[in-house]
């Protein structure tokens, strides 16, 4: 993607790639900011998802005020946060969320997770009218049967109607983010011609973790060789449709994926800098308040927003010093694709060790440290 193209997110590449190698010394640097923040605004959820990590469903306790939120919104772009990517739960379920849009929309460029089900023209319209730039909407089946049977009646129609709606509304960035099991895993190629059918500019799959409610469906995960030929398989796709971005949320996409290798190369280090952005070029925020490296895997406590300037907590963290440092172990530490991919770091932390080799990648390194 070209830079004029995502000017509506008010970051470039450049705020990427400087962070991670010095341009002379051409070691290891820290980005002073967070880039993106994302947000888990709400435990409520109005869906059952049989894979939801955080299993939602009810409001937690302690979930932010609105007035709370916007003081965390604020904290958010003092630190020089560019874009904060909202989700949950399911974040149309707070009746602040459009006061909450509008407001960051001022500072920060604004994104939303969404199951999509109460997704209708008139939120969607909201949504936009508030300053939400980027929308991400889960398909989880190219079919109303698979999709249902993941996340509940008439869900697959509700999402699809979304889609849609969002976008004959000309939001600037609409996009597919899917979760793949045993469950779908056959549907693939169809779900990606379904989003490109659809119009939407983006098209992301993870696979399921054994963790929230799948704790119980570890027989429909993925095994490890399927991950590698997910992501084998999306980097070739993407080939026969240009028109789509065609990515997953695993770091291990740009092992696979030549292209978005190259378009991530400093090119004074020559070096590859993205991958993993698990407290590198951003962090989590949890319901409650707490700041993360990442929400879904690893999320131990950095800091409070409540009670901490993020700024102060992203320069002063061990943890994230630990992680913007790259000196990860095992086989990612001796790896080829140490800075294009470092492994998912919450995936290393589940299994006990943030800066752990990644017990979920297929990839055997060429080089032998």
């Amino acid at each position: 993607m070209k830079e004029e193209e995502i000017t509506y997110l008010r970051f470039s590449p450049s705020d990427i790639l400087d962070f991670t190698w010095d341009k002379y010394q051409r070691k290891v640097s820290r980005l002073n900011h967070p880039v993106v923040i994302a947000w888990a605004l709400t435990h409520a959820c109005d869906l059952r998802c049989i894979h939801c990590v955080v299993e939602a469903g009810e409001p937690a306790e302690y979930e932010l005020s609105t007035e709370e939120a916007f003081m965390a919104i604020d904290n958010m772009a003092e630190a020089g946060t560019k874009h904060l990517l909202i989700a949950g739960g399911e974040p149309l379920v707070r009746k602040d969320i459009f006061a909450l849009a509008e407001y960051a929309s001022k500072r920060l460029s604004v994104g939303i997770n969404t199951n999509g089900f109460s997704l209708n023209r008139s939120v969607a319209q909201r949504l936009k009218d508030a300053g939400v730039n980027q929308i991400r909407i889960s398909l989880d089946g190219a079919k109303s049967k698979t999709h249902n049977s993941i996340r509940g009646k008439d869900s697959f129609e509700r999402a699809v109607e979304a889609i849609e709606t969002c976008v004959s509304l000309g939001f600037p960035d609409v996009g597919i983010e899917a979760t793949i099991s045993l469950l779908n895993y056959e549907e693939l190629p169809e779900m990606i011609k379904l989003a490109s059918d659809l119009g939407v500019g983006v098209f992301e799959a993870g696979d399921m973790a054994p963790v929230g409610r799948a704790k119980k469906l570890v027989h429909l995960c993925l095994s490890i060789e399927q991950r590698g030929e997910m992501l084998r398989f999306l980097a070739e796709i993407q080939e026969a449709i240009p028109t789509l971005i065609i990515t997953s949320e695993l770091p291990h996409i740009f092992i696979v994926n030549k292209k978005m290798q190259n378009t991530c190369i400093d090119p004074y280090s020559k070096k590859v800098s993205l991958g993993c952005g698990a407290g590198i070029v951003g962090a989590g925020l949890t319901v409650d308040g707490k700041i993360v490296p990442c929400p879904l895997g690893l999320v131990a406590e950095v800091g409070d927003i409540r009670r901490d300037r993020l700024k102060d907590v992203w320069v002063n963290s061990p943890l994230l010093k630990k992680l913007q440092s790259r000196k990860v172990g095992g086989k990612c530490g001796r790896c080829e694709y140490q800075y294009a991919c470092g492994g998912c770091r919450g995936a290393a932390a589940i299994a006990g060790d943030p800066m752990g080799e990644d017990p979920g990648c297929w990839y055997e390194p060429a080089l032998k440290k």
